[in-house]
């Protein structure tokens, strides 16, 4: 654990700073967006990102995605917040001296698998990604084939080690070999041209959707999540291609002197 440790405030030196202000650590409300605080909300967006990097992953993998429930991530939200109270609890085991998987079953989340991801150290959630599948051992976890729910958690504490901590749990539950369905269960949106689903519309995404367009030109089968169509045909004309990369690659281009750019007015 001291390795990686290490390793996360050896990255989170070149990290871009996008801080959340500090949230009490008791309970926090991610499923109840009318009466969400504008932290939670934002919350709520950050571990939207990493579970759509996630999802980018395992797709581009042939892996199923992983679907979400606002409770899971909750729970998971409460492992960020005690892994923050120093080096003796930043650990697979809680401060109580419990294994960290009781969370789930003291508030009867059920499993037939079960896996948790921790890092510190870095803002940015789709840097905190990058910085779990370049562990071996984290991303065995992320791409494993029996997790279904995936729930991530966010932590800040200005005064702690790290400063900024995750927490992943990736659960595995089935009824009777199909995925089991949660009441309050989602897929994080994207929004049309945000094709990585890290919640901006940039190069990556362009990227993205010329690597889609080159598979698809030599007749290769590239694994993309289930809604890439929805988000990367700007132009409605049925395929992802260079016309759709290029009003992205132009409406980024734009934001950078203008701010009020509108993405529509670069489809053509």
């Amino acid at each position: 654990m001291k390795t990686n440790k290490l390793a996360a405030i050896l990255l989170a030196c070149c990290a871009t700073v996008c801080s959340l202000a500090a949230v009490p650590a008791g309970a926090i409300n991610l499923h109840d967006e009318a009466t969400m605080t504008e932290q939670e909300k934002q919350m709520k967006e950050y571990c939207d990102i990493v579970i759509n990097c996630v999802n980018n992953e395992r797709t581009e993998r042939g892996l199923s995605q992983l679907a979400t429930f606002p409770e899971l991530s909750e729970l998971t939200y409460v492992r960020a917040v005690e892994i923050s109270g120093g080096e003796d609890v930043f650990s697979h085991t809680r401060p109580d001296g419990s294994m960290c998987f009781s969370i789930l079953k003291e508030n009867g989340v059920r499993y037939s698998a079960v896996a948790e991801n921790l890092a510190g150290g870095r803002a940015d959630p789709v840097a905190t990604v990058d910085q779990w599948m370049n562990s071996e051992g984290h991303r065995k976890n992320i791409l494993g084939e029996k997790y279904t729910h995936i729930g991530i958690g966010y932590y800040y504490a200005p005064d702690s080690d790290f400063e900024y901590y995750w927490s992943m749990f990736l659960i595995g539950t089935y009824d009777s070999g199909v995925p089991h369905v949660f009441e309050s269960q989602y897929m994080p949106s994207r929004e049309l041209g945000d094709v990585d689903g890290s919640h901006s519309t940039d190069v990556q995404d362009a990227k993205k959707i010329l690597r889609y367009a080159a598979s698809r030109a030599a007749g290769v089968e590239m694994g993309v999540v289930s809604e890439f169509m929805d988000v990367a045909d700007l132009n409605g004309d049925g395929i992802a291609d260079a016309r759709d990369a290029s009003a992205i690659l132009a409406y980024s281009a734009a934001v950078g002197s203008n701010g009020s750019a509108v993405l529509h007015d670069y489809i053509c």
